[in-house]
């Protein structure tokens, strides 16, 4: 085995590692295991990969570039086992990587080519090795915010509907093309002006891709902030409500207090004189006012405003909703992310349970710390019918009314590296969401 040609190989794959870096950047959110773990995992895998592949080169002598395409295969395994969320999402950020990695290849290769005038582009030169290690590098400078603040946002964020089946199509062919174009021979590298054409060309490239990233992730955080102003204005609307109640009590139990001595004194007499019934009528006039007060649901205001909203609808359709609720005033989290979870799940089983006749109309709300770093929530309801399942374990929304902001659920708990954990258990529906703070 030559040495050297194994050099030449295991140099230029080490962009595996820069590979993997790019494609794990965006998926932060959504790794499998602390950041540290997570980098050690996939350096060991990746460098065992590079290893055995480079003495496949060294042995074989097979073309560079189809090398590195085989070897896309194992790499991507280990991106996926580290990495959890939808698969297409997980699939695209690993090929928006590796169309970096050809990219990188190509131009290298386009713009060292005088050093490979002897050679036959079965490998590559140390110096062309470099000069792609280089660009790679130059342009993961480049795309550092793009890939770590705007895909990620882009990922993590549930107001773009991203169709991300086409951007990975989109992707996987540009990378395809890419390693497809790599010449074998350099004369036709240095024919005419093809190399400094392709050079041009590929300068447009990365330039082009952050413009799209830039515009898509702008648009996202615009649809973002207006949802989250909207979602405020309708809390800041139930807290009011929920306000106005209890200062209409407290104005009410004031004046009751004031005025408690002369009710007492006509009680009294209408007790020694024997009358009942209108002893019974007296108090019903001047108690009736405490029934429309509805004690605290949640120390919280903001979460005691939209479960009291909740509470409400449920009377409306005749159902009961038994909480326990043990979370402090000042919750572990941002508000925004807890209520999208606690609303969507309390709104599905309301949805959920008005098929059913008027006496199981019952739904079960727990949530609680379960230590200082841990917030659990679960909603449990009965349901009707079948409810069927998609590929990612969320329910499908024609039955039951479940599933309706599921997705939305999981991905606010993907971002605290929590789980939403479903189960349909004797005719019982539960959404269980751990969330580690």
């Amino acid at each position: 085995m030559d040495g050297q040609l194994f050099f030449s190989y295991f140099l230029v794959l080490l962009i595996l590692l820069l590979n993997a870096l790019y494609a794990l950047l965006p998926m932060r959110d959504f790794l499998k295991y602390p950041v540290r773990r997570t980098a050690v995992i996939c350096t060991a895998s990746l460098m065992a990969v590079i290893i055995v592949f480079s003495l496949i080169g060294a042995r074989t002598g097979i073309p560079v570039k189809w090398l590195f395409a085989v070897s896309f295969a194992p790499a991507l395994c280990i991106h996926m086992f580290l990495t959890r969320s939808l698969v297409p999402r997980r699939l695209y950020c690993f090929f928006n990587a590796a169309m970096v990695s050809g990219n990188s290849i190509l131009y290298g290769m386009m713009l060292a080519a005088p050093l490979e005038s002897d050679n036959s582009f079965a490998t590559l030169d140390t110096e062309v090795c470099l000069v792609c290690i280089a660009i790679m590098l130059l342009l993961g400078a480049l795309y550092y915010k793009t890939l770590s603040v705007k895909i990620r946002y882009l990922i993590s964020s549930d107001s773009m509907d991203i169709d991300y089946r086409l951007a990975l199509f989109i992707t996987v062919t540009i990378t395809a093309l890419f390693f497809w174009v790599m010449p074998r021979y350099v004369d036709v590298v240095m024919t005419g002006r093809t190399r400094v054409t392709i050079l041009v060309f590929l300068l447009l490239g990365p330039g082009a891709f952050m413009l799209v990233y830039h515009s898509m992730w702008r648009v996202a955080v615009q649809i973002t902030e207006n949802a989250a102003l909207r979602e405020s204005n309708e809390l800041r609307g139930l807290e009011q409500k929920r306000y106005l109640e209890l200062r209409k009590y407290m104005d009410e139990t004031r004046t009751m207090r004031h005025d408690f001595r002369q009710h007492l004194l006509v009680m009294d007499g209408y007790a020694k004189s024997g009358e009942i019934e209108k002893l019974k009528d007296y108090i019903s006039q001047f108690t009736g006012t405490f029934n429309d007060y509805r004690a605290p649901i949640a120390a919280n205001p903001a979460l005691d405003a939209v479960a009291t909203h909740y509470e409400a609808m449920s009377e409306e359709q005749a159902t009961h909703i038994k909480w326990i609720i043990g979370l402090p005033e000042q919750l572990p989290l941002p508000e925004s992310d807890f209520i999208a979870i606690f609303g969507n799940l309390v709104e599905n089983a309301l949805i959920a349970v008005r098929e059913l006749p008027e006496e199981e109309r019952t739904v079960h709300v727990t949530a609680r710390m379960l230590t200082d770093a841990m917030l659990g929530l679960t909603v449990r309801n009965p349901y009707a019918g079948t409810i069927k399942f998609d590929k990612n374990g969320l329910p499908r929304t024609d039955k039951a009314g479940h599933g309706i902001g599921l997705t939305s659920v999981s991905a606010v708990a993907g971002r605290y590296n929590g789980t939403l954990d479903i189960s349909t258990d004797d005719g019982i529906f539960s959404a269980s969401v751990l969330l580690y703070l």
